[in-house]
């Protein structure tokens, strides 16, 4: 390949932003190294659901009210010198106008640090092109699943000089959350949000079946009556279980996760040398979302995306989706909207991600990397308007603000927050899920009928705990 040629090729790369894709599109994209296929899904996800714009004009409340949970002024300042910076995401979503409206404000508070907000379609693809080129930008957004794959091939700098000027620990945020950013006991990001599973009810239908709309389910006892109830009384499904489609292992995948969780579930032992995702943990949640097809709760041959369509118009009672559904849903069924915390089924635990602000290997002045900071700082304090999207926010200090809790929606689902769970901070962590031969499609196996629980965890098992090996060898974890 001539060198034009190659250049031509990784520019175009680099300029992924024209165009927004839909979930299904981003579930068939490739990925970049071992792992990032996994990830298709959930960077799909973040533009999944469709929030409402912000509202033009305004401002986001500043640093040091309650909104923003900031102690009036933060450690570092903007560098003395003009710098512009970009700044990546992957919000090709509803979400994304949230995010850049703080990105305006920024700009319009800060003379000195210009930051161009660039919204990738397949946001790691992006990133490799770009390092290939020596054309990363300053700041990315960066899945913590992703973190330690990224940080493994060279497109995050660690940021602990940021983490200590900044005095932040894990009492600013939750323990997991926290924990789970180190790779190889360096920091690589600043926690943004946590976005969950998360639980979705139709008041009316609940009306209909005779159960009370103001009290959903909260065990699993009370959630299969729920579901039975609707689907006896109300003329339509209690509860829709994926299981076939381009999203199944995904979709299947996260609920199998958060069941899986919740009966002690662990990934990998203690050295991530062996998968353990065929424990009894593993074989009972197959066989819980299983038994909802076996009794007639969940119409068979559900196609993925189907339950979010007919949640959406009246036709189906409860359904668990990424929170990112939460505007779409909220605006689809209005007063009969009901949002709160995943049932606990059979105990604590739900499946869940959450975005990190990173700053890339880029070479840059020391006034890019101060304005780099700088600006992770600002956005880490002003983050309550990304709530309004449909986000936990991950500092503890806005999600505890009086303005947090007055959110529809998200607010009621944020009581989860303690009990998020994630993957191992290994590279391809995600691949034990959402591969093509993880517990998602061991999953989908098992529902449709097609293979034994235990059979079909034990085949993905064995397959992963291979690539665990071969990893470890690799990226020496």
């Amino acid at each position: 390949m001539a060198i034009d040629e190659s250049t031509d090729r990784l520019d175009a790369a680099v300029e992924m932003a024209t165009r927004s894709v839909s979930r299904r599109d981003l579930l068939k994209l490739a990925g970049i190294g071992a792992g990032m296929a996994a990830l298709s899904p959930i960077i799909a996800a973040c533009g999944g659901g469709k929030a409402k714009a912000p509202p033009a004009g305004g401002s986001i409340a500043p640093g040091g009210s309650a909104a923003a949970g900031g102690s009036g002024g933060l450690a570092i300042q903007p560098p003395a010198t003009a710098v512009n910076l970009d700044f990546w995401n992957p919000f090709t979503g509803g979400d994304g106008p949230f995010l850049k409206k703080i990105v305006d404000q920024f700009n319009a508070e800060t003379p000195n640090v210009k930051v161009k907000f660039s919204t990738q379609k397949d946001l790691y693809a992006s990133l490799h092109a770009a390092k290939a080129a020596k054309k990363l930008p300053q700041v990315s957004i960066v899945h913590l699943d992703a973190i330690p794959q990224n940080a493994a091939d060279g497109i995050f700098s660690p940021i602990d000089d940021l983490i200590t000027a900044l005095g932040l620990s894990d009492k600013d945020f939750t323990a997991d959350v926290w924990k789970n950013g180190l790779y190889k006991d360096k920091r690589y990001g600043v926690p943004l949000d946590t976005h969950t599973m998360s639980f979705y009810w139709n008041k009316a239908l609940f009306t209909k079946a005779g159960l009370d709309p103001e009290k959903p389910p909260t065990n699993k006892d009370e959630f299969v009556a729920a579901a039975k109830a609707i689907t006896d009384k109300a003329g339509v499904p209690g509860f829709m279980v994926v299981q076939g489609g381009g999203g199944a292992n995904f979709l299947l995948g996260i609920e199998w996760a958060t069941t899986f969780y919740q009966l002690g579930g662990e990934w990998t032992n203690a050295d991530y040398s062996q998968s353990l995702i065929n424990s009894q943990a593993g074989i009972d949640s197959s066989n819980f979302w299983k038994s909802l097809v076996d009794q007639g709760i969940s119409p068979k041959g559900t196609e993925s995306d189907a339950e979010i369509a007919a949640f959406k118009q009246g036709k189906n009672g409860m359904v668990f989706s990424g929170i990112w559904e939460t505007n779409g849903y909220a605006d689809a069924l209005k007063a009969d909207f009901g949002a709160g915390p995943v049932p606990q089924l059979f105990g604590k635990g739900v499946w869940s991600g959450s975005h990190h602000m990173g700053i890339t290997t880029r070479e840059m002045s020391a006034e890019e990397k101060q304005g780099s900071e700088y600006f992770i700082a600002w956005i880490s304090e002003h983050s309550l308007e990304w709530a309004k999207a449909g986000q936990i926010p991950a500092r503890q200090s806005v999600r505890n603000s009086a303005e947090f809790k007055a959110l529809p929606g998200v607010s009621a689902i944020a009581e989860q927050q303690p009990d998020a769970r994630f993957f191992p901070p290994i590279p391809a962590a995600g691949d034990a899920l959402f591969g093509p031969q993880g517990a998602g499609q061991a999953a989908v196996a098992t529902v449709t009928g097609k293979k034994d629980a235990k059979a079909a965890l034990d085949e993905a098992a064995t397959n992963i705990s291979k690539q665990l090996v071969a990893n470890k060898a690799k990226y020496g974890f």
